[in-house]
């Protein structure tokens, strides 16, 4: 649900239980959702389990007070950006000031007036609220710049290694023709994706928007294959592709990008001279998974469960490739699981990393008795 469509949520604090009655009665009257608290253990603990979007605090409390309590609250980073307003009796500048010093931002003299009250809580909350939406705005900007960034670096890196290749490549006419046609294959990979970016941009769709479609997970392992063996050739790394036909229902590019994330991983971790396998057969009941497989290093244990993490690069790929943004593997999971798969770690039998992941199978329409 919008955070416009929702009633905001007030923690109302107090250690007279009558008082958290009367204002919790004011606010629901006038469209507010009430989460009372009698002391600050309590406030924290419900605070904590669902966030409040304005909290009414007493100041003089027992045994912890409003200010400690404020403080406590603002120490959180989950709550850090909760507006506090003091409703209190305390109306010498010392008390105010240090209500404002422990995080307040507002305060309200008892007695109140419900007007002005109101006013307050329907000022900060649509500030917060305001806060909250610009927020999400920006963390989405910075995601749509992170999947750009990352879905147009397969191409690019393509490219490097092919014109790296184009260069040192001698009087072979054929080889160096195969090279100018992945440089092209790959420009217009990224032209491609370029493209379809600005069409749902213009249509206000989301980026990562998957189509599944019928797709032979085997034809795209060999287009994900052929488009790093620039990569591969740059670091003498053998590509082998075994396994037959598998149609799956996927979006056959965001798979192809998938694989030749888990490709390039597989080539960067690789002892020169080695050979990164990649086996395509069926998986679970009603799917089939794809293997990539190397004899690199391996992931260490204590790196095994953050894996998947957004910006994570593992110690053994922070001298084998400046441009990793550790993202790749977060993407590739986030895109296999919105396909309705699912994309794992092993350790290689034998020294080494199995990468696999698992897609549906597309079962065959029936036709007409």
């Amino acid at each position: 649900m919008p955070i416009s469509a929702q009633r905001p949520l007030i923690l109302v604090v107090d250690d007279h239980s009558t008082n958290v009655q009367v204002l919790g009665r004011l606010l629901e009257e006038h469209g507010y959702d009430v989460m009372p608290a009698v002391s600050g253990a309590q406030a924290l603990a419900r605070a904590q389990a669902r966030k409040p979007d304005l909290v009414l605090l007493d100041l003089l409390m027992m045994p912890m007070d409003g200010f400690e309590l404020c403080r406590r609250l603002h120490g959180m980073p989950a709550l850090a950006d909760v507006p506090v307003i003091f409703v209190t009796a305390a109306t010498n500048r010392e008390s105010l000031v240090n209500a404002f010093a422990a995080g307040a931002v507002d305060y309200v003299t008892k007695p109140f007036l419900t007007e002005e009250l109101l006013a307050r809580i329907r000022t900060h909350v649509e500030l917060k609220r305001t806060r909250d939406r610009l927020s999400a705005m920006l963390q989405e900007r910075e995601d749509v710049t992170h999947v750009v960034a990352h879905d147009l670096k397969n191409p690019l890196t393509s490219i490097r290694f092919s014109a790296q290749l184009l260069l040192r490549t001698g009087n072979d006419a054929a080889r160096r023709a195969e090279l100018a046609q992945e440089i092209r294959q790959a420009a217009e990979e990224a032209l491609q994706f370029i493209q379809r970016f600005l069409a749902r941009g213009a249509e206000g769709r989301r980026l990562r928007q998957l189509a599944a479609q019928p797709g032979d997970l085997r034809s795209l392992a060999q287009e994900a294959l052929h488009r790093q063996i620039g990569a591969a050739d740059a670091r003498a790394v053998t590509l082998r592709l075994r396994g037959e036909s598998a149609v799956v229902s996927a979006d056959p590019i965001a798979t192809r990008n998938v694989l030749q994330n888990l490709i390039s991983n597989a080539i960067k971790h690789s002892p020169a001279g080695g050979e990164v396998e990649i086996a395509v057969g069926p998986g679970r009941p009603g799917f089939s998974q794809c293997l990539v497989m190397d004899r690199g290093p391996g992931v260490a244990p204590e790196e095994q469960e953050r894996l998947f993490q957004r910006f994570l690069r593992l110690a053994t790929a922070k001298s084998a490739d400046d441009y990793s943004s550790g993202l790749g593997l977060a993407i590739a999971k986030h895109d296999v699981s919105l396909m309705g798969g699912y994309l794992w770690y092993e350790p290689r039998s034998g020294g080494g990393s199995v990468f696999g992941f698992e897609l549906p199978q597309e079962v065959p329409v029936s036709g007409a008795a």
